[in-house]
C-alpha cells in the first residue's frame, strides 16, 4: 500500500507519540510497505528525529512554512491543546498542495485535530494515543471523519467513546518495543523517574513518597530524568521538603544515558493518575531490568499485574507508594521475580508484531 504518516510535530517534538511514530514507520517499511512521511521542516529537530532521517528507507517530505518559523517556540513547549490545535490545522493548510498532486491508499494521522484540514480524497485511519481531559466542540467534529480508528489502551478507547459517545469500532493495538539482548549492570540507583514533566505524571507524589520513605531508608538515591512545565516546581518542593540530597533532577540526556540509567535503577517508577496508554517507558523499564512500580489508573493495569510482573499503588498516595517502593527495595527475591516475568510478557509487544496488527487495520 501506498500509505502517508501525517505528523507535523514529529520532526521537533519528543514525546510518547513521536517515538510511536518514528519505531512504527521504519518497521512498515520494513514490511514492504510504500511509506511517506509528512511532517514540518522545523527550525530546530529532535534528537529522534535526526537519527531516523539517516536510517529511513522510505520518503520523507518536510513542509516548510514562514509561520511555523515565527510560532516554533510557542508550538516547541506547548502544553495545551489550543496550540496544538493551532498548529494542527496551520500544517492540514500548509500541506495539502503535496496531497493534491499525490494520491495514497490511506492517510494516517496521530493527533485527532489533523483530521480536520486534512485532504479527504484518501481514505483516513487515526491512531489515539491518550485522553483528553474533558470534551471539546473541534475534537468532536474531527473524531468523526476518519475512516478506522486505533487506540493505543482499552482505557484510551473507552475514555474517547464516552467523551465523545463514538458508535464506530476502535481497534486496540497496544505500542510496542524494540526487542534486544540486554547486558545486566549494577544497580546504583534505588528509584528512578523518566519521562516528561507534566501534572498527570505525578511526580510530586513520588517525591512525596520519598520524605516518608526518609524516615525508614537512610542513603535513599532517587533520580528523576526529563523536562516540562512543572520541573522547577518540583525541584522548589524538593527544597522545601528537604531532600535535595536524596533526589536528583538530570534534565533531558541522550538515549544513551538514558538507557543505562534505567538498566542501572533497581526501580522504575510510574506515578501516572489519568490520560495515559500502555506507556513506553513501561515497555523500556520493564526490557532493561528495572522493577515496575505504577499507579493502578488508566492503562497501567492494562501491562502490570499487581504481585506478578510489577506492583500497582494507589492513585495519588504517597503513603501507599512509599510502602510499595520498599517492599521492592528491601526485597530482592520479588524483584527479581517481578522483572523475570515483566520480560516474558513483553514478547507479544515486539514493534514487528504490533506494526502486523495495525496493517491489518490499515489493509481494511
Amino acid at each position: 500500500m501506498r500509505i502517508a504518516i501525517h505528523a507535523p510535530r514529529v520532526s521537533y517534538y519528543m514525546g510518547g507519540a513521536e517515538r510511536y511514530i518514528i519505531n512504527y514507520t521504519k518497521e512498515l517499511k520494513n514490511l514492504g510497505e510504500d511509506i511517506y512521511l509528512i511532517t514540518y521542516d522545523a527550525p530546530e529537530k529532535s534528537e529522534w528525529f535526526k537519527e531516523f532521517k539517516k536510517k529511513f528507507k522510505g520518503k520523507i517530505i518536510l513542509i516548510k512554512s514562514k509561520k511555523i518559523d515565527l510560532q516554533f517556540k510557542k508550538f516547541q513547549n506547548a502544553t495545551k491543546p489550543l496550540l496544538w490545535d493551532r498548529e494542527s490545522l496551520l500544517f492540514g493548510n500548509e500541506s495539502k498542495y503535496f496531497y493534491e498532486k499525490n494520491h495514497f491508499d490511506l492517510i494516517v494521522l496521530h493527533y485527532n485535530v489533523d483530521c480536520i484540514n486534512i485532504y479527504k480524497r484518501d481514505k483516513l485511519c487515526l491512531h489515539l494515543h491518550g485522553l483528553p481531559d474533558k470534551a471539546r466542540k473541534i475534537e468532536r467534529k474531527a473524531v468523526k471523519i476518519p475512516d478506522k480508528i486505533i487506540a493505543v489502551s482499552n482505557y484510551v478507547a473507552e475514555g474517547w467513546k464516552k467523551l465523545y459517545r463514538i458508535n464506530k469500532k476502535i481497534s486496540i493495538i497496544y505500542n510496542g518495543i524494540n526487542l534486544r539482548k540486554i547486558k545486566e549492570i549494577n544497580k546504583k540507583i534505588d528509584v528512578l523517574f523518566f519521562g516528561r514533566i507534566i501534572k498527570i505524571k505525578g511526580v510530586d507524589i513520588l517525591i512525596r513518597s520519598i520524605k516518608i520513605l526518609k524516615e525508614n531508608i537512610q542513603n535513599i538515591k532517587v533520580k528523576i530524568i526529563g523536562n516540562g512545565p512543572e520541573r522547577e516546581h518540583l525541584i522548589l518542593l524538593t527544597k522545601k521538603l528537604k531532600l535535595s540530597q536524596e533526589i536528583e533532577f538530570t534534565g533531558k540526556i541522550s538515549d544513551q544515558k538514558l538507557t543505562k540509567n534505567i538498566s542501572e535503577a533497581k526501580i522504575s517508577v510510574f506515578p501516572s493518575y489519568a490520560r495515559e496508554g500502555v506507556m513506553t517507558t513501561i515497555l523500556e523499564a520493564s526490557l532493561l531490568g528495572s522493577g515496575i512500580i505504577a499507579a493502578n489508573a488508566c492503562s497501567n493495569k492494562e501491562f502490570i499485574k499487581n504481585n506478578y510482573n510489577g506492583l500497582l499503588f494507589e492513585p495519588k498516595n504517597p503513603s501507599d507508594l512509599a510502602k510499595k517502593i520498599k517492599k521492592l527495595l528491601l526485597n530482592e527475591n520479588l524483584r527479581m521475580k517481578l522483572i523475570k516475568n515483566s520480560r516474558q510478557k513483553l514478547s507479544n509487544f515486539s514493534w514487528n508484531k504490533q506494526t502486523k496488527k495495525i496493517l491489518k487495520v490499515y489493509q481494511k
